[in-house]
């Protein structure tokens, strides 16, 4: 039996919410060079925090596996393959053997993760897979990005977060957190305090 899980307000993204851009030009999903687009863009229709048609972009990396173009352009021609799938499919859908259309549910996707992190071991990512949930890939993204020195109001925004809420993303445990911070420390040994001013 197929699940779906719509939340009240959020809406699934679909075929027609992901676009392909090379250069200033909207590639057709059905261009046969889609692969070779320069960014995708996301249009979230509708989400908890009411916030409508809000586009987010990502730009091809170069990488073999953790490219966003390449991935989508995966997702989007193994859905339109499909003969019964249209531009309002949402792209958490699989062909099952039948033919028919099925959603994959947060759960499936969870026992993947979970999967994943039990196969790589608690030793090289220093957590188990019962600490993770499915809010773990945005706090995942959220650390990478701050790790790589983006601004904070750039996670923000590409997070779509309204509000300093995703702080809490923010691991202090992580490792990486801290790294050059003891070497900063010790460049501002000394500083002098201005002294209250006496009327």
């Amino acid at each position: 039996m197929c699940e779906l899980f719509i939340g009240t307000k959020t809406k699934l993204i679909c075929i027609k919410n992901i676009r392909f851009f090379r250069g200033k030009r909207n590639l057709p999903h059905s261009d046969k060079l889609l692969h070779l687009a320069d960014s995708i863009s996301i249009t979230f229709e509708q989400q908890k925090r009411d916030t409508k048609n809000d586009i987010i972009t990502h730009h091809k990396t170069g990488d073999k596996l953790l490219c966003p173009v390449k991935i989508w352009c995966k997702i989007i021609r193994r859905i339109i393959s499909y003969t019964s799938s249209s531009a309002d499919t949402p792209v958490n859908v699989f062909c099952l053997p039948d033919g028919s259309l099925c959603h994959f549910t947060g759960q499936q996707v969870l026992k993947q993760l979970h999967i994943a992190t039990k196969t790589l071991g608690s030793d090289i990512l220093g957590f188990s897979e019962k600490d993770i949930g499915l809010h773990s890939a945005r706090s995942g993204a959220a650390m990478a990005m701050y790790l790589a020195g983006i601004p904070i109001f750039t996670i923000m925004l590409l997070g779509r977060w309204s509000s300093d809420a995703f702080l809490r993303y923010i691991r202090k445990q992580v490792k990486e957190f801290s790294q050059g911070v003891s070497q900063k420390l010790i460049t501002k040994e000394n500083f002098f305090t201005i002294p209250t001013s006496t009327p």
